[in-house]
């Protein structure tokens, strides 16, 4: 399960083994941002000398249309403060996803909001090489936004469900970075959703969650799917519903894989539009303050646990890197964007 604490700075570094002597598992502040950020894609390389932090895209602290942007930054290994890197190609965007593929961040996907409101879902995706530049890759074969997006023995990126421009669509998009092509998976089986949040452990992964379109609006959806992926078949994923995970319905949750088992934390049970504020009644949501995990290995579902960090929503992922996982950015209540990191090692 997810321990409490306020760890030691030592046992928390990216560059550390096991813990120190003593030093209990749990979440610590780590270097901020340069700025609030929310709804931005974020990754992490993995090198001998450690994880490189990536985040690209997102909102700034206003939380209005023109607050968007295609701003990018890393945090290398053992760095105290973020890096400017050039701007991400393509559009100001949020709810892109991003992930770490052969050495390089891919990042796909993602709306933007023009001045009077209207939301365009784009199909672009980009990659960004630390020894050369940003480039253009394949376009998506179904524009997404607010997906789950996963790197698969890297070597396929799979993009699951999300919302394209009207709804939200069970599309499954797969990448083969073999033949630099997209491919059509079967459809998802669970409810077609946005601001799902999904893993991958080996060849299984798992999805959960999201958000729904119905008659009367915009619904929380609770679900949990795992997914089984053979290399040998890599458009045929095997389905399986999982019983109800602890805790409500997340949007927008943050969820990686830390040492082999699949952290979700935070999100809201409260639909909500890019400024924080919800559908229905243009209050702010609220961010929840709590995480479960899943263990593929077939423990099942942790029960659910409070843990000693700000509630946060507004996430495109919990980086995992080895032993730790991270938050990058996100909302607090308010509605406001953050610019903490938090680094998680359980």
């Amino acid at each position: 399960m997810i321990v409490t604490c306020a760890c030691a700075l030592a046992a928390c570094d990216d560059n550390a083994g096991a813990p120190a002597d003593g030093a209990e598992s749990g979440w610590l502040a780590t270097s901020a941002l340069p700025e609030p950020l929310a709804n931005n894609a974020v990754t992490a390389l993995e090198g001998p000398d450690g994880c490189t932090l990536v985040t690209a895209t997102g909102i700034d602290g206003s939380l209005v249309a023109a607050g968007i942007h295609t701003h990018a930054w890393m945090l290398a290994p053992g760095a105290d403060a973020w890096t400017a890197l050039p701007e991400t190609p393509g559009p100001a965007r949020i709810a892109a996803s991003a992930v770490a593929l052969r050495g390089r961040v891919v990042v796909v996907g993602g709306y933007s909001v023009a001045a009077g409101g209207t939301e365009t879902t784009h199909d672009i995706v980009t990659a960004w090489d630390p020894v050369a530049a940003w480039t253009v890759v394949a376009p998506l074969p179904v524009p997404i936004d607010d997906a789950v997006a996963l790197t698969w023995r890297d070597r396929w990126i799979v993009v699951i469900s999300g919302w394209s421009n009207s709804a939200p669509v069970a599309a499954v998009q797969i990448y083969d970075a073999d033949s630099e092509t997209w491919s059509m998976a079967p459809p998802f089986p669970g409810v077609a959703v946005f601001g799902h949040a999904g893993a991958i452990a080996g060849d299984e992964l798992l999805v959960v969650d999201g958000v729904g379109s119905s008659a009367g609006g915009f619904v929380p959806v609770k679900q949990a799917w795992r997914g089984v992926l053979d290399p040998d078949r890599p458009t045929q994923i095997t389905w399986t519903q999982l019983v109800d995970h602890p805790g409500p319905a997340r949007y927008r949750a943050a969820a990686g894989t830390i040492a082999g088992r699949i952290v979700v934390h935070g999100g809201t049970d409260t639909p909500y539009n890019f400024d924080g504020r919800r559908y229905d009644n243009g209050q702010p949501a609220l961010p929840l303050g709590t995480s479960f995990a899943f263990d593929p290995a077939g423990a099942g579902f942790v029960e659910d646990v409070p843990i000693k960090l700000p509630a946060t929503m507004d996430h495109r992922g919990l980086v995992g890197c080895g032993e730790l996982g991270h938050t990058i950015g996100g909302m607090t209540a308010g509605p406001t964007a953050t610019q903490e990191v938090y680094t998680l090692r359980l």
